[in-house]
């Protein structure tokens, strides 16, 4: 009687172990899907994922990142706005979090909590997975220049051209590709009546902006 219950606790644990190596291996799909690739399947996993309660700080908060990245794509900037605090509830350092808000508050014309948000992220700095230009320096300094940019653009919003400029200079400086920032301190010096708007504008033009 207790060779069978014991043999009867054994093949209930090795059932036990198979389901919960099948969770493991499914939440891990999830998490890949979710981070590589986009629209509803990305949002999706992203939510499978999430849900499993198999992740915790910055993983975690990449999970969030992800979906709000995704979400915001599709113009659900309230739900991607939530998403980006919920990546910052799980890791408080995560720049790309507090930019990712930037951005969307600039979209809502909410430039004083832009600003708020992308100086959160400059102070920070960017996170290890933002480094995604194959050397980790250029990675982190066109993360960087986003920042700038992003905050720029709210100041040049503002009519506070002082800080725009300085903002604006500073992303180009780390990144001389940076479409945006060109874009946005070309109007910046339009709208003092600069001659340097025109190559700003210009270059901005052939990056796509």
């Amino acid at each position: 009687m207790v060779k069978g219950f014991r043999a009867y606790h054994a093949c209930a644990f090795a059932a036990g172990l198979m389901l919960f190596n099948t969770i493991a291996v499914k939440a891990a799909d999830d998490a890949k899907t979710c981070i590589k690739e986009s629209g509803d399947a990305a949002i999706e996993a992203c939510s499978r994922a999430i849900a499993s309660k198999r992740y915790n700080g910055h993983a975690l908060g990449h999970l969030y990142l992800s979906r709000g990245v995704e979400r915001r794509a599709k113009e659900n900037y309230d739900e991607a706005l939530a998403d980006f605090a919920d990546a910052i509830k799980a890791d408080k350092k995560y720049a790309d979090a507090y930019f990712n808000r930037c951005s969307v508050f600039n979209f809502k014309k909410d430039y004083d909590s832009a600003i708020t948000e992308c100086s959160q992220a400059i102070k920070l700095g960017p996170s290890a997975d933002a480094a995604s230009a194959g050397n980790e320096k250029l990675g982190k300094d066109v993360a960087m220049s986003d920042y700038f940019a992003e905050r720029g653009f709210a100041y040049f919003r503002k009519d506070d051209l002082v800080h725009a400029f300085v903002d604006l200079d500073n992303a180009i400086r780390l990144n001389p590709n940076n479409g945006r920032a060109l874009k946005t301190r070309g109007l910046a010096y339009q709208a003092k009546g600069d001659s340097r708007a025109e190559a700003d504008l210009a270059s901005a033009k052939l990056l796509g902006e």
